[in-house]
């Protein structure tokens, strides 16, 4: 799965991968580490995770303002310069597992009145701050992407726009100012696809985000899912729901369906 897109001023986000499969989730192209918390870094503007059908990985996202004034509120203000220029930390497992069962209680057992739903963020806060102090010998990671690894989040961004549209791979490159063999590499060592199966991957995703939500399929006038497969490229409803049944194991009908309920 792919996770791309735009963040608000205010939104700051801790990511723990939760299934021991560290090595097949990426941020930004770059592999996590085990045993981390990742895509935290303040001021960022834009997210791009990919994650494993295979794994589990826990989210969750934040005020920036309400969390550094909590971290005022502990004293902890220097820790802000960190956050403000990190993305990414190891922490201890044994922390690191404490997280896992905080983050599938809470899942469990939902905070339902605005109290309890304070209460939560104030835990989870308190738990966050623990394990970016000090006393936690944190090890903060560098963020630092290659001219390749950019490259492909280029891409992918520039995908993500042009999903509507028929490029070939030469065009794309065009696009992108780059030359086909580094293209073809780059996506190989991120996604282990080329350019044009990747393409073919990011108009899926634009696919199950329209049929996940009722307000963009409004914004768009699609009334049927052979619209939405013709918009991003397939060439008919049967291509469209073979390949979109092998990427999200289920029918563009089945998802359609739960999002009408």
């Amino acid at each position: 799965m792919l996770l791309n897109g735009e963040r608000g001023p205010d939104c700051m986000s801790f990511c723990l991968e939760a299934s021991g499969r560290a090595d097949e989730c990426r941020l930004f192209n770059i592999p996590i580490a085990p045993f981390s918390l990742n895509g935290f870094r303040q001021g960022q503007i834009e997210s791009h995770f990919q994650l494993s059908a295979n794994t589990t990985t826990f989210l969750a996202i934040l005020s920036t303002r309400r969390f550094n004034a909590f971290l005022s509120h502990c004293d902890s203000e220097h820790i802000i310069e960190k956050l403000q220029s990190n993305n990414a930390l190891q922490i201890d497992p044994s922390l690191h597992a404490d997280f896992r069962k905080k983050f599938q209680y809470l899942l469990e057992c939902q905070p339902r009145t605005p109290q309890q739903r304070r209460q939560t963020t104030n835990h989870l806060y308190t738990a966050f701050l623990n394990a970016i102090t000090e006393k936690s010998k944190p090890k903060y990671l560098t963020f630092s992407p290659s001219p390749r690894q950019k490259l492909v989040k280029e891409f992918v961004d520039w995908g993500f726009k042009n999903a509507d549209q028929d490029f070939s791979l030469d065009q794309i490159c065009e696009s992108l100012f780059a030359s086909r063999r580094t293209l073809i590499q780059g996506t190989k060592e991120s996604f282990n696809m080329g350019p044009m199966e990747m393409m073919k991957r990011v108009r899926l995703e634009q696919g199950n985000w329209i049929l996940r939500t009722p307000e963009a399929r409004l914004e768009k006038n699609f009334r049927t899912i052979s619209e939405i497969a013709q918009f991003y490229g397939f060439q008919s409803r049967g291509h469209f729901a073979k390949a979109y049944q092998q990427a999200f194991e289920e029918s563009p009908s089945e998802t359609w369906l739960k999002s009408a309920s």
